[in-house]
C-alpha cells in the first residue's frame, strides 16, 4: 500500500496539473463549450455552498449535500475537491465509523490520481488525522512523512512536522509535541500556520497539565487572529469546547461574541446565543453579574417566535438562575423538575448557600454527608473549584461568626471537625486571629491545639506562634512549645517586638525541659538581652524569672549581681503584692546587710518577712526569730531579745539547729 502511495504522490507532482483555472480549458487546449462552463461553475457554487456549511458548524447538513452531490457529480475536474471535502466531512462527524470510510475513500482518492497535486497536502494532512482517529499510528507517521519529503517548500514541511506533533500527543509524548510545535511556532512567519501551530500547542499544554501556558497562549491568539475562528463556526466551536473543558470560559466568550457578530443564519445565531450563556454561567464567580448576562440570552433563545433546539433548555436554565437569585425556592426547583438530576443536584446546592446566608451552621453540620455528595461540575457552576473548596468557606464563615458572637464553646467542639484549610484563611485576618486564641487559651485542650497548629504549621506570622506556644505551655505540651519558641525565633517581621514579649513564655519552656544545659542557655540568653527583662517589669512572671535568674547568678559566683536581682524581686513583689518567695528574699537581703554591719536595715527585712509572707514555715519562722534575737542582743535591746527567744521555743513540732539553740538559751 505505501509503496503505491509513494509512487502515486509522484505521479501527481509530476502530471496532475488541473486545477480550477484549467477547468474551462478541454483535452486539446480548446475552450470549453459555454454550457459546460456553466455546469462546472455551478458545481464549483455548490461546493462553495457545502464548505460553508462545514464552517458554519452544520456539518450534518453538509454531510447530507456532499453525499447527494458526489452522486451526481460527472465534472471530472471537481472530482478532487468532492473526495477531499467529502472526506473532511466524514472526519469531522467525529465517529470511529466514519473515520474508517474516509480513510479508505482518500487514500483510493490518491492512488487512483482523483487528488490533483494543488489538493494533495490537505489530502496528507487529513489521512495523518484520520488514521490517529482509528489509532494507526504507523500509516499515520508515514504519511506525515510524506508530507516532509514530498514537498520543498517550508510552508509544507511545517505542516509535516505539525503532523508529527499531532502524532507525538496522540501518543501521548506531549513534551516532546511541545518541543516540535514550538520550535515551528517562533520560526512562523505566515499567521495562518502560526494560529495553527498555536491550536495544537494549546492542546499540548492542557494534556501535559501546563494550563497557564496554554491559557496564556490562547490569549495571545486571539488577541491577534480571532478572525481564524471568527470565520470558521466548526472550528470556533470546538475551540470553544476546548477552552470550556479547561474551565477557560472568559477565553470561549471571546469567540462567541465574535461569531455571533457575523452570524447571519437564524440557527447558527440561536446556538451562539445558548453557548455564549452557557459560558457565562461557567464563569466561576459568586456575585451575579454574568448570571444577568446569561438570563437576558436565554430569554432570547425563549421568547423567539421561531422554533430553536435550545428553548427547553433555556427556560430550565432561567429557573435555575432565578433560584440562585432567591425568586424561586430550591423546593419549587425540585418539584418542577423531579426527573432531572443535575436541577436536584442545582437545588441541593443552593438550599446550602441559603443556610450558609442565614448563619444555620448547625443544620449544615447535620447534613453535611448529603452536602457532600454534590458534584465538582454543580460546586463550579456556583463559584467554587470544588465542593470541598465550598467547605473550607463555610467553615471559615464559621469560625468567624461563632468568634464574632462569643461562642468558645461551640467553636471547640466544631474545629476537631473542620478542614483546616478554614484556619488556614483567618491568617491575614488579624481580628479573627486574636479571638481565635483568646479562645483556645479560654478552654485549652490538646485535640483543639494540635488542629490548629497543624493549620497554622507553615506561617510566617510569629503573633501566631506565639498565640500556639502559651496554649502548649498550658496543656503542658513542652516539646512542641519548644518548637514553637524556635520557630518565633526565625521570623523576621516584628522580631524585637515578639521576642522582647516571649522572653518570660521562653523562660517557663527552657524550666520545664529539666536539665541545667537548657536553664544555663536561657540565662545566658537573658544577661545578653537586658532589655527584655526590663521589657516585662510588669509581667507577674517576672517573679519567678528573678528568683530562678538570681540563684543562677550565686551557682555562677556573681554575688554582687546576685544581691542586685533579689533587690529588684522584692520590690517587684510588693509592687505586685505578691509575695511568692517570701519570706526567703527578705532574710536573704537581711543577712546581706547584715554583713554590712547594718543591723536597723536587717530587721526591717526580718519583720517584713513575718508580716508579708504567703505562708511561712514553722522552719522558717524558728530561723526568723533567732536572726532577729541576735540583732536585738547586738543593739543591746535585752526585753526584745528575750521576746524574740521565747517566741522561737514556743513555735512546736521543729527540729533543727535554730530551734536547738533557742531552746539552750
Amino acid at each position: 500500500m505505501n509503496i503505491l502511495i509513494s509512487l502515486v504522490l509522484l505521479l501527481n507532482i509530476v502530471w496532475a496539473k488541473k486545477d480550477f483555472y484549467y477547468s474551462f480549458i478541454d483535452e486539446d487546449k480548446k475552450q470549453l463549450e459555454q454550457y459546460k462552463k456553466i455546469k462546472i461553475s455551478s458545481g464549483n457554487d455548490k461546493l462553495i455552498y457545502v464548505k460553508r456549511l462545514v464552517r458554519e458548524g452544520r456539518i450534518n447538513d453538509a454531510y447530507k449535500e456532499i453525499e447527494k452531490f458526489r452522486e451526481e457529480n460527472k465534472i471530472k475536474v471537481l472530482f478532487s475537491s468532492v473526495e477531499l471535502t467529502y472526506a473532511d466531512i466524514m472526519y469531522k462527524r467525529g465517529s470511529k465509523k466514519f473515520a474508517i470510510r474516509a480513510t479508505k475513500l482518500l487514500k483510493n482518492a490518491i492512488n487512483t490520481g482523483i487528488i490533483i497535486e494543488s489538493d494533495l497536502l490537505e489530502a496528507l494532512k487529513l489521512l495523518v488525522k484520520l488514521e490517529l482517529k482509528i489509532n494507526k499510528i504507523k500509516d499515520a507517521k508515514y504519511y506525515a512523512k510524506a508530507i516532509v519529503n514530498s514537498f520543498d517548500d517550508p510552508l509544507s514541511r511545517a505542516y509535516g512536522n505539525i503532523a508529527k506533533a499531532q502524532i507525538d500527543i496522540h501518543r501521548r509524548k506531549y513534551k516532546s509535541a511541545i518541543k516540535v510545535l514550538y520550535k515551528i511556532l517562533v520560526k512562523a512567519k505566515d499567521i495562518e500556520v502560526a494560529t495553527v501551530v498555536a491550536d495544537e500547542l494549546y492542546d499540548a499544554y492542557i494534556l501535559d497539565g501546563q494550563d497557564e501556558k496554554a491559557h496564556n497562549l490562547a490569549s495571545k491568539v486571539l488577541e491577534r487572529n480571532i478572525a481564524y475562528y471568527a470565520n470558521d463556526s466548526f472550528l470556533a466551536l470546538k475551540k470553544v469546547d476546548k477552552l470550556m473543558d479547561a474551565t477557560m470560559p472568559h477565553l470561549a466568550i471571546k469567540i462567541l461574541k465574535k461569531l455571533l457578530d457575523n452570524a447571519k443564519e437564524k440557527e447558527s445565531v440561536d446556538t451562539f446565543k445558548f453557548k455564549l450563556a452557557n459560558a457565562y454561567m461557567k464563569i466561576k464567580a459568586i456575585d451575579h453579574n454574568f448570571l444577568l448576562k446569561a438570563k437576558e440570552l436565554y430569554k432570547d433563545l425563549v421568547s423567539s417566535k421561531q422554533d430553536n433546539a435550545y428553548k427547553i433548555r433555556a427556560k430550565m436554565y432561567i429557573d435555575e438562575i432565578l433560584m440562585r437569585e432567591g425568586k424561586m425556592t430550591p423546593s419549587l426547583i425540585v418539584q418542577k423538575y423531579p426527573h432531572s438530576e443535575s436541577m436536584q443536584e442545582k437545588a441541593l446546592m443552593q438550599e446550602l448557600l441559603t443556610h450558609v446566608n442565614l448563619h444555620e451552621y448547625e443544620r449544615i453540620n447535620k447534613l453535611k454527608r448529603v452536602y457532600k455528595k454534590i458534584s465538582k461540575l454543580t460546586a463550579n457552576r456556583f463559584g467554587y473549584d470544588s465542593i470541598k473548596d465550598l467547605f473550607v468557606t463555610i467553615d471559615a464563615k464559621m469560625i468567624k461568626f461563632y468568634l464574632q458572637n462569643d461562642k468558645c464553646v461551640e467553636l471547640n467542639d466544631i474545629l476537631v471537625k473542620i478542614d483546616i484549610g478554614a484556619l488556614k484563611r483567618l491568617i491575614k485576618d488579624n481580628e479573627s486571629n486574636e479571638k481565635l486564641f483568646s479562645c483556645l487559651l479560654e478552654q485549652p485542650n490538646k485535640i483543639t491545639f494540635r488542629v490548629a497548629n497543624n493549620a497554622f504549621k507553615d506561617t510566617k506570622d510569629g503573633h501566631i506562634y506565639f498565640h500556639l506556644e502559651k496554649i502548649a505551655l498550658m496543656l503542658d505540651l513542652n516539646d512542641e512549645a519548644y518548637n514553637l519558641s524556635n520557630k518565633l525565633d526565625m521570623i523576621t517581621k516584628d522580631k524585637e517586638k515578639l521576642k522582647s514579649e516571649e522572653f518570660l513564655y521562653k523562660f517557663l519552656i527552657y524550666g520545664k525541659l529539666n536539665n541545667k544545659f537548657s536553664m544555663d542557655k536561657f540565662f545566658d540568653y537573658a544577661l545578653r538581652n537586658e532589655h527584655y527583662i526590663k521589657n516585662n517589669q510588669n509581667n507577674p512572671m517576672i517573679i519567678d524569672f528573678y528568683y530562678q535568674y538570681y540563684l543562677y547568678l550565686l551557682g555562677k559566683n556573681k554575688e554582687k549581681r546576685a544581691v542586685g536581682i533579689l533587690k529588684k524581686l522584692n520590690v517587684i513583689q510588693n509592687r505586685m503584692d505578691a509575695f511568692v518567695y517570701s519570706p526567703f528574699v527578705e532574710m536573704k537581703l537581711s543577712l546581706e546587710l547584715k554583713l554590712d554591719d547594718d543591723y536597723e536595715g536587717a530587721l526591717e527585712y526580718l519583720e517584713l518577712a513575718l508580716d508579708n509572707p504567703r505562708r511561712v514555715k514553722n522552719e522558717d519562722l524558728v530561723q526568723i526569730y533567732f536572726e532577729m534575737s541576735k540583732i536585738y542582743k547586738k543593739l543591746g535591746k535585752v526585753n526584745r531579745y528575750k521576746n524574740m527567744i521565747d517566741k522561737c521555743k514556743s513555735v512546736k513540732d521543729v527540729d533543727t539547729m535554730y530551734k536547738r539553740m533557742c531552746d539552750k538559751l
